[in-house]
């Protein structure tokens, strides 16, 4: 069976790691094409065997709507994955379609009008023309059959994996090694992931501030250089935490185990989340999680961290105190997060995928 996956955004966040692992989990059971993006072609031919196609098309663009199709159509697949909203029009074969979220369509506040109104309109066409739809969360298939017409049966909820990375035991003094380098010189909460809007970061930067009196702890940020963002490093300037303060950047996934493991507490505080890397990574390493009670946060962590409200910094720093403070209740949750992460695998996503391919071909 040969299967058609848009690959463009194989490096982007959380799509990416979607991407990447469900394509290391799939070569071997199909006969997979990827259409990449012309910058990608050499990095992603270093460790993955699936053959590639390269596609021109900017991402949402309107040319991609009809470019990924004719590419698709060429390759007289048997199936096509868009393993994000954007299902182009014109494919001449049966399509499955990943929506992770509708975040752009529910706005929050932090899209323009535009912005929502096409994800609208291309979300509404994934619905009318996928066969299956598939969603990371109950949660996302909730929001989905409350803002579009779709009915039940075609909605699979497929949770995301985690990787064995994760999982791995490191040495201390590897572990260490990767405080030296970043300057985790104490005891660290930390934060991975986007600096968009609905993630919410400021408010976490409050909650540390709230704990400006405790000089024995760093916050610490992998993923977007938070320097960047000019008004969150003006906020944690404004506060004078700059020197308590560690930028990780963006780091490869065996770095990014390193930096889970290098830490004391995990926190997630999205306004918005399909499903939430960070806190199932942080379970895996072992390090207790705190979520935000927001979007699919809760089902994901279920009984293996702690939520904290994502409108009240007191009540986070309340949570982090509760957590950095007790010995027991951090065993606890650490205990707690390994059995509940057991609910998480690649493997198992790309069968219950695969599934769905062999169900809508």
């Amino acid at each position: 069976m040969r299967i058609v996956l848009d690959a463009r955004k194989y490096y982007d966040f959380g799509i990416g790691t979607y991407i990447q692992n469900l394509v290391a989990h799939l070569e071997s059971r199909c006969d997979l094409v990827l259409l990449v993006a012309p910058d990608d072609m050499h990095r992603i031919d270093q460790h993955c065997l699936a053959r590639k196609r390269v596609n021109t098309s900017k991402k949402y663009s309107i040319r991609e709507l009809h470019s990924i199709a004719a590419d698709a159509n060429k390759l007289h697949a048997h199936v096509f994955h868009a393993p994000h909203y954007t299902t182009p029009f014109g494919l001449k074969m049966p399509c499955v379609t990943t929506v992770h979220d509708i975040l752009h369509v529910k706005g929050n506040g932090h899209y323009s009008f535009p912005k929502r109104v096409y994800a609208q309109a291309i979300i509404a066409h994934a619905c009318n023309v996928s066969q299956a739809v598939i969603v990371d969360s109950e949660f996302t298939k909730r929001e989905l059959m409350e803002s579009f017409t779709i009915t039940d049966e075609r909605i699979h909820v497929v949770p995301l994996g985690v990787s064995s990375m994760f999982f791995k035991k490191y040495p201390a003094k590897e572990v260490q090694r990767f405080r030296n380098k970043y300057g985790l010189v104490k005891p660290t909460i930390l934060y991975t992931g986007s600096l968009k809007p609905h993630k919410n970061v400021e408010l976490l930067i409050s909650a540390f501030s709230n704990m400006r009196h405790r000089s024995d702890f760093q916050l610490a940020f992998s993923g977007e250089y938070i320097k960047k963002h000019h008004e969150l490093w003006n906020v944690i300037k404004q506060k004078g935490l700059t020197g308590d303060v560690v930028e990780i950047g963006q780091v490869t996934t065996s770095e990014l185990a390193l930096a889970y493991r290098a830490s004391a507490v995990v926190v997630l505080p999205s306004l918005y989340e399909g499903f939430g890397f960070s806190m199932v990574e942080a379970m895996a390493s072992g390090i207790p999680a705190i979520g935000a009670r927001a979007g699919s946060i809760p089902e994901v962590v279920g009984n293996g961290g702690l939520l904290f409200d994502p409108h009240s910094a007191e009540d986070l720093t309340c949570t982090l105190e509760n957590v950095l403070d007790d010995t027991l209740l951090r065993k606890k949750l650490v205990l707690r997060g390994l059995r509940n992460v057991k609910r998480f695998s690649w493997e198992k996503c790309a069968e219950q995928t695969f599934q769905i391919y062999k169900d809508v071909r």
